[in-house]
């Protein structure tokens, strides 16, 4: 980000309890979202103004409670694998007012997504970014008309662009998710679009029918 974009980020208030989830992320080795990708997220929840909401990846609730906290009506169900993110993501749910919105699934999102049938104003996809091709599929029968589903890490760190040898570690996760944006763009039930925002954020409208 340039230093004219962090100047204007920086003239925002301060917000405590998101500030000390950010600094205990940090300081645990707890992936969550850039900063610029979070105003982005605001942004477009704070438009869509979601009744509900499905989430990959819960991690700590970071993105969770920004979302809930952004649509005032909105309920969650947020998929994460390990307990001790589940208990610490219950907590700051807590903590901002949003536990009695936020469902937490438990267990693998591979195993979950294919079995939930439930219908969804928007769609956060921050979990394993090896899967995201996988799930989109049924993200899509999931997702209500004028739906919007919002991926995070699409960009991949420069790899998606430009592939990793192949014995590099990254080349599989960076082929799957270049075959999820490919997917995804020529899919003509949505409408999609790819910021350069933090490490890189699809956003797709599935169009009305």
């Amino acid at each position: 980000m340039t230093d004219f974009f962090t100047r204007l980020y920086n003239l925002k208030p301060v917000d405590k309890k998101l500030q000390d989830m950010r600094a205990f992320a940090e300081k645990h080795g707890v992936p969550i979202m850039l900063a610029d990708t979070e105003q982005l997220l605001k942004t477009i929840v704070t438009l869509k103004q979601p009744k509900t909401i499905l989430e990959i990846g819960t991690a700590i609730g970071y993105s969770g409670s920004i979302m809930l906290r952004c649509a005032k009506d909105a309920r969650l169900y947020t998929i994460e694998m390990d307990e001790q993110m589940i208990a610490l993501a219950k907590q700051n749910f807590a903590a901002n007012g949003v536990k009695d919105r936020a469902t937490v699934f438990q267990g693998d999102a591979r195993e979950i997504v294919h079995k939930m049938t439930g219908q969804f104003d928007l769609v956060f996809l921050d979990g394993p970014k090896a899967q995201y091709v996988d799930f989109l599929p049924y993200i899509k029968k999931m997702m209500n008309d004028g739906g919007v589903l919002v991926a995070d890490n699409v960009l991949f760190h420069g790899y998606v662009e430009n592939l990793p040898p192949k014995k590099d570690r990254a080349y599989g996760m960076a082929l799957n998710m270049n075959k999820f944006l490919n997917d995804l763009f020529a899919d003509g039930d949505f409408e999609s679009v790819i910021s350069e925002v933090g490490d890189g954020i699809s956003i797709s409208v599935k169009k009305q029918i």
